[in-house]
């Protein structure tokens, strides 16, 4: 790919570095700086604040650590760089920040597509040379999972950040050096090459816990800096852990919040359209106050917001605590979509609410981050091939598989709302029913590019679906049942819908459903999930149409009359 924009040439002589951390229990703070394969030890002036300040004379890329009371080494939380060194991870120098920018422009209620760096293209280059592929798709947004620096050895899908402010340096290249280019200007370069076809690039970050994990794994930075303050604690002692993870950040923290912003700006600056936030609801354990100042953040900047409204100890789809500027991940619809497909009766009055862009739940559509599958999970082709009550999924055969999988794609993107699916779901993608690899990197966990070929009835069919969408999902939706109004019975397993000049008619009984249509004007079959008829392409006038067992059919109204 063509670098754009790289970073200005790293000085040659050594410059002042200032470094500043907040330690407020410490009695002192050392900082070590490696240059010329020697250490040199720089004590820090402590300030009334809990705040220590030094400066080191360095050049780009020398690595430096903390010490606290003789205690380390400890990372900078407010590093810009983070590399691997034989003797473990070290914060690095960094004096200068990319900085590019934004597309400028925003879909109301954006196709989403959710990619790992590694996973999808190897690295940020490498993600950069497949970006046609999501153009040829037509989604609007690439949304990346975590970039922040993590370790690989004990994680692939980067959700235990070493420091918020940095990039994974192990996306980037291997001979990055020799460019001049290092992860953080490789990032930006892929975030231009996106902007460059029209894609926004919304970045997946952890802000509601660190890579620390609880008080049995290794101090890596805050837990020896600014344990007391840095994280919620039970009054024993001991880590709350709502996130799951070992530990949970408080939001309520001013230096934690001053970390959360510088981070958010920093990506902001590389080009980053928007952030979804993991585990969001555990930053509303302030009362809010977190949440609205990132809110006014992201105001000012022109900047998408995305929660994941839940955690192990709150849920909050729909709840008060998410200001009308923030989407939400959506799992009620994943969930009765997963259910409805696979043939569970009681589902049609829900199905309605999910594919109106949930009002029960929200007062826009756009609110709505409608998905049924993330990187969390069973991808979508696994839905087919794992029985499970707990994923909703079901074994439904290889001659169902393309079928089933064209219905959730349908109900996915011909539903009000945001729309998001995972890398590969186009294909196909199976991770052999692995429904929580977030520590396999290996093929299981990777991009088959060769599949999409295998599959390309789906992948056309996907990008039939997204033009429809694309057509058509500004207009009002109103609802219809086979013969009549929506049967909302507990035995009824059939619903249609109006999208402006579209017709959707999903039947997921057992045995074919004639619906008699109820709309007036010329339609035509523009798309069936089932092999069988009716054909596509067929002017249906005002005729019925036999939906086949377990399918859906598409219908355009001739000439685009509304």
């Amino acid at each position: 790919m063509a670098h754009l924009g790289s970073m200005e040439p790293e000085p040659t002589p050594p410059t002042p570095f200032p470094i500043r951390v907040f330690a407020p229990d410490a009695t002192k703070v050392t900082i070590v700086h490696r240059t010329d394969n020697r250490d040199v030890s720089v004590d820090a002036i402590g300030e009334s604040s809990g705040h220590w300040w030094a400066e080191i004379v360095a050049v780009d890329g020398d690595v430096y650590w903390i010490e606290v009371d003789g205690s380390g080494p400890l990372l900078d939380p407010s590093a810009r760089r983070v590399v691997a060194t034989v003797d473990g991870f070290r914060s690095a120098v960094r004096h200068r920040w990319p900085t590019r920018p934004l597309l400028g422009q925003h879909m109301e209620q954006p196709v989403i597509y959710e990619a790992h760096v590694r996973g999808f293209g190897g690295g940020f280059d490498g993600t950069a040379d497949r970006l046609d592929h999501l153009v040829s798709l037509g989604v609007q947004v690439l949304e990346l999972m975590p970039v922040h620096p993590f370790d690989p050895a004990a994680n692939y899908w980067g959700y235990m950040p070493l420091v918020w402010g940095a990039v994974h340096e192990q996306f980037s290249r291997s001979d990055a050096d020799d460019d001049g280019r290092d992860a953080a200007d490789q990032l930006a370069d892929l975030i231009d090459a996106a902007h460059e076809r029209g894609l926004e690039v919304w970045l997946d970050v952890v802000f509601n816990h660190t890579g620390e994990g609880d008080a049995s794994l290794p101090t890596l930075s805050l837990r020896g800096l600014a344990n007391r303050t840095s994280y919620r604690h039970h009054p024993d002692g001991s880590y709350i852990d709502d996130s799951g993870c070992g530990n949970d950040i408080d939001p309520a923290d001013a230096e934690i919040r001053r970390l959360v912003l510088e981070a958010l700006d920093r990506f902001a600056d590389l080009g980053f359209d928007g952030f979804r936030f993991d585990l969001a609801s555990l930053l509303t354990r302030d009362d809010g106050g977190l949440v609205a100042t990132i809110s006014e953040w992201a105001a000012n900047r022109d900047i998408r917001l995305i929660a994941e409204p839940w955690d192990m100890g709150a849920y909050q789809v729909g709840g008060p605590q998410w200001p009308e500027n923030w989407m939400q991940w959506n799992d009620r619809f994943r969930d009765d979509v997963r259910g409805f497909v696979r043939g569970e009766p009681g589902l049609v009055s829900a199905m309605m609410q999910r594919i109106a862009g949930s009002p029960d739940l929200f007062s826009q559509p756009a609110q709505s981050l409608n998905f049924i599958t993330a990187h969390d999970g069973l991808t979508m082709h696994d839905l087919t091939m794992v029985t499970s009550d707990r994923h909703r999924s079901w074994d439904c055969g290889d001659e169902l598989r393309t079928q089933q999988l064209k219905n959730y794609f349908t109900m996915l993107l011909l539903a009000k709302g945001c729309a998001m699916f995972v890398m590969g779901d186009e294909c196909g993608r199976t991770q052999g029913g692995n429904d929580n690899p977030y520590n396999v990197d290996s093929p299981l966990t990777w991009m088959d590019w060769p599949r999409c070929s295998e599959w390309s009835s789906l992948n056309q069919y996907v990008q039939q679906l997204i033009g429809l969408r694309n057509r058509h999902i500004a207009a009002p939706v109103s609802f219809f049942g086979a013969t009549g109004p929506v049967d909302v019975g507990h035995d009824s397993r059939s619903l249609a819908w109006r999208l402006g000049g579209l017709v959707v008619l999903a039947n997921m009984w057992w045995q074919p459903v004639t619906f008699t249509s109820q709309q007036p004007g010329d339609w035509r079959v523009v798309l069936s999930s089932s092999q069988h008829d009716p054909a596509v392409g067929q002017l249906e006038g005002v005729s019925d149409v036999t939906v086949a067992a377990r399918s859906v059919v598409v219908l355009e109204l001739v000439n685009g009359k509304r």
